[in-house]
């Protein structure tokens, strides 16, 4: 790259993910590339079964005067100082019921112990430690901690900035520690429970950069940072993942264009790998697509559901006519486990004749999967696509690359309130642009609306939400030798098997609070066949 071409930069990913864990040096790089998740060096555990933390990663590109990406800016061509700021606002925030429930009256703010007419006194509820710096090479973070904010006086650290060698900024979230400032006051409520809090946050990466070797500085456009709960399932996908939501409110919107075809490898297969791969987190997932006959990804079946034959409509439309229709309020026809997906939507868990409260593919997934059903498609399957990896992805094309791999890894819905982001994510007066926030979010205005403490809804939604991160039931790694997945049945067992035990959802919340880092992590091995196996590793419990 010519670095008098370099116009202004932009930082990317738009948005990135960390997560919290409690090893106080253990932490681990979120996913890079598309479809490549993570995989940390000794697991997803210290030497002393703590959880790693995982850093959100960022990287700086230079851009031309047309717009074109001219390559990645690292420490050797630039002095990139990076500025971030966490918070946590959730305390000040008001309740949370739902979507279609929500209350923006003072009489609705959690913590009403605290005036909500009183901005300084609510202040005191919002954990905001302030912007962090740093800068150069290798920087381990010591001198950018934000451990200075407070909630009701008690200090809350939210992590920290360091830098990789070449410069990249990495941002690393708190150690998952939750807990209330007032004695005697165990967790109640999924997700409102005043005098609590927690070490989860968001806010904003920004960074001024000087070239080499004159100084000159050019503009720089910023980006976002959410630090989430741990993701136990890495390799599992959501079937509707965060990336999928602000692509369609992307698509909506008008910022990009929609493909005028359906292509099955990109917008079809995507749709019916994912419940497959939940058959190894998720009993109704299980029962359905464990079965080797209502497996859509066997090689028979596949070569059917990937042609626009005539001979094959049948087959594509048997899958088709099983889908929930999205945006369904008054007929309750689809309300009900026989229609896919079976989990939870943004009104609630799941009720028999409660239509929002199941969960649908987007309004354009749908359509597209309508229009593969009726033949109307490219049949350009040829296998699994190879992931490329990021060294090899084309400079112009790694900016999108880093987004879409973060993004895949969240959960789309239900937004109830969700894992890392709630029902904003798909309200067209979130984004500015395609893939980024609304640069008048100030930190903490994302994760707000999420859970507080995260341990208490990671508890109690323990069937049918979103096992793609936070596992219903698992298949334990010594117990998996010799098996395959229909014939495992019996051996699967319940991820938070331990905690609570269905004794009262109190307990089983506060025992959350205290046990979340001894539970296993959901990763691939071969089966005995050859065919990969998904296993529960890493317990640290009996």
């Amino acid at each position: 790259m010519n670095l008098d071409d370099v116009a202004r930069c932009e930082i990317h990913p738009t948005i990135g993910i960390a997560r919290v864990g409690n090893s106080p040096d253990g932490f681990f790089n979120g996913p890079e590339t598309p479809g490549v998740p993570p995989s940390p060096s000794g697991g997803f555990k210290d030497a002393d079964g703590r959880i790693k933390r995982q850093a959100a990663r960022f990287r700086m590109y230079g851009y031309d005067r047309a717009g074109t990406v001219l390559g990645e800016l690292t420490s050797a061509e630039a002095q990139i100082v990076w500025t971030a700021e966490l918070a946590n606002a959730k305390g000040e925030w008001f309740k949370f019921a739902g979507r279609f429930h929500e209350s923006t009256a003072d009489s609705n703010r959690r913590n009403q112990h605290i005036d909500p007419t009183d901005p300084a006194a609510r202040a005191r509820l919002v954990i905001r430690p302030g912007p962090r710096s740093v800068t150069g090479p290798s920087q381990d973070g010591t001198d950018a901690r934000f451990d200075t904010g407070t909630f009701l006086g008690t200090p809350v650290p939210l992590g920290e900035l360091r830098t990789d060698e070449a410069g990249r900024l990495l941002v690393l979230g708190g150690f998952g520690t939750s807990a209330s400032v007032k004695p005697a006051n165990p967790l109640s409520h999924y997700a409102n429970n005043d005098s609590w809090y927690d070490d989860t946050s968001d806010g904003t990466v920004s960074a001024t950069v000087r070239l080499s070797p004159d100084g000159r500085q050019v503009p720089v456009t910023s980006a976002r940072v959410v630090v989430a709960p741990p993701d136990y399932a890495n390799g599992v996908p959501s079937v509707v993942t965060l990336y999928d939501v602000a692509l369609e409110a992307a698509r909506v919107s008008g910022g990009l264009p929609t493909p005028p075809e359906v292509s099955f490898t990109r917008d079809v297969y995507p749709l019916l790998a994912r419940p497959v791969a939940l058959a190894w987190v998720n009993k109704s997932a299980r029962a359905m697509h464990g079965d080797p006959r209502r497996n859509f990804l066997t090689p028979a079946r596949l070569a059917r559901l990937s042609s626009n034959a005539p001979d094959d409509a049948v087959a594509r439309q048997a899958v088709f006519k099983r889908l929930r229709k999205p945006g369904l309020v008054d007929d309750v026809s689809q309300a009900n486990a026989g229609f896919m997906p079976v989990l939870s939507g943004d009104d609630g868990d799941a009720q028999p004749n409660r239509p929002r409260t199941w969960l649908a593919l987007l309004p354009g997934q749908y359509a597209r999967m309508q229009r593969w059903a009726a033949g109307d498609f490219l049949a350009d399957w040829t296998g699994v696509p190879a992931p490329i990896p990021f060294e090899a992805i084309a400079p112009a094309d790694q900016p999108h690359a880093l987004v879409r791999a973060a993004l895949e890894t969240a959960s789309g819905g239900g937004f109830f309130p969700g894992i890392e982001m709630t029902y904003i994510a798909d309200q067209q007066s979130t984004w500015a642009a395609p893939f980024r926030l609304r640069e008048d979010l100030v930190a903490g205005d994302v994760t707000k609306y999420m859970a507080l403490p995260w341990q208490a809804d990671f508890y109690m939604c323990m069937d049918h939400w979103w096992p793609a991160s936070r596992p219903d039931e698992v298949l334990p790694e010594p117990a998996h030798d010799g098996l395959v997945q229909d014939a495992a049945a019996a051996a699967f067992q319940e991820w938070d098997r331990g905690i609570g035990d269905g004794e009262n959802a109190e307990k089983g919340m506060n025992e959350m609070v205290e046990k979340w880092s001894t539970l296993g992590f959901v990763v691939g091995r071969p089966g005995p066949s050859g065919s990969p196996m998904l296993v529960e590793t890493e317990r640290n419990r009996p």
